[in-house]
């Protein structure tokens, strides 16, 4: 079967359950990545109507009897049972075109290689953690006999979910969404997807004239270039969502340990320090700052003496972890660009 006709079978696979798809709406099959419009389609338009049946959560019938931890686990368990059972799943034109083989073959070298060109960076950090949890969630769900597949697979099926999952209401589970998962990401984006009040069908909608090969995008939502990369696999070149996000934490042998964490526990503080586009701290950050660089009792959540040195030691002691990764990727690069010059204004702003 040709690359064509599996797209051609994904597009009835959605039409015969309910679903619909506009006639000069096609999925890019030469990158098999992204929607494109064949022809001029006018604002407002109806890209596509996704069913409720064929919307993948933890609500739907098939992941009824999947019994784990997690709303993410339960997808990772759905996807890899269908996967294993090839054409005879009801899900296989979908699944066919999510290139599953593939997705685990590059994903340990590309992944091996970001980690290795951010090693010392936050996304280094975030990237270490996330492996450190897949290999646990991988032994006690292969333990409990509720999967059984290679680490790699597992990996690869984790990063396919994330990479595609959509932003649904609060009240809504994480959710897989076929055929809409293949729209990339824009800030500008000219087209957007909601859930209809009465059929609770999720309907993709051009917000505006799409001229003939313009590519269909929709916007993720506000993103760092952190957890683009992290997410997706890409950055942008200028970001204005962009930020850093830096982990604290106190030192063991702070005189004034349980104090200060006693404090930050009551006031609810992440355990981190937020940097916007322009180097300046959250409100958060800037009181928690003011928790850990105190030096006496008196001096705890209020701006002290030891405030601004704490921020310069900790700014530059980053700037110079991120000074030693590099990469000539663009994705890359654009992500190390934008923590270095946000750092850099942040130790402006102290002066």
């Amino acid at each position: 079967m040709s690359i064509d006709s599996d797209y051609l079978s994904f597009y009835d696979w959605i039409k015969k359950n309910g679903g619909q798809i506009h006639e000069y709406v096609k999925i890019d099959t030469k990158e098999e990545r992204g929607l494109f419009a064949t022809d001029s389609i006018e604002s407002y338009t109806a890209l596509a109507i996704i069913p409720r049946s064929l919307i993948i959560n933890n609500q739907h019938p098939d992941l009824s009897t999947i019994n784990t931890d997690t709303e993410r686990q339960t997808l990772i368990v759905f996807l890899l049972r269908e996967y294993m059972k090839n054409n005879s799943s009801f899900w296989f034109p979908w699944i066919k075109l999510l290139n599953i083989d593939k997705e685990a073959n590059e994903l340990l070298t590309t992944q091996m290689h970001l980690f290795d060109c951010v090693e010392h960076s936050t996304l280094g950090q975030a990237l270490t953690d996330r492996y450190q949890q897949l290999q646990t969630e991988y032994e006690q769900l292969t333990q409990s006999n509720i999967i059984e597949t290679n680490f790699e697979l597992f990996c690869a099926i984790d990063h396919l979910i994330w990479s595609r999952i959509l932003d649904l209401p609060e009240n809504e589970s994480l959710s897989l969404v076929p055929f809409i998962d293949f729209a990339n990401h824009n800030l500008n984006a000219n087209a957007r997807w909601f859930i209809d009040d009465e059929t609770h069908n999720i309907i993709l909608r051009s917000e505006r004239t799409l001229n003939s090969n313009e590519e269909i995008t929709i916007n993720y939502g506000l993103k760092s270039n952190e957890e683009l990369l992290y997410l997706y696999g890409f950055t942008l070149s200028n970001n204005p969502n962009d930020r850093v996000t830096l982990p604290v934490s106190l030192l063991p042998n702070d005189i004034l340990l349980e104090d200060k964490l006693q404090l930050i526990q009551e006031l609810k503080l992440p355990p981190r320090l937020t940097l916007n586009i322009y180097g300046h701290l959250n409100d958060q950050s800037n009181r928690l700052v003011k928790i850990l660089s105190a030096q006496t009792h008196e001096t705890i959540d209020k701006e002290n003496e030891y405030y601004l040195p704490y921020l310069y030691n900790l700014f530059n002691e980053y700037l110079n972890k991120l000074n030693i990764c590099s990469d000539n990727e663009i994705f890359i690069k654009n992500y190390l660009y934008s923590q270095k010059s946000i750092v850099q204004k942040a130790i402006d702003n102290l002066k």
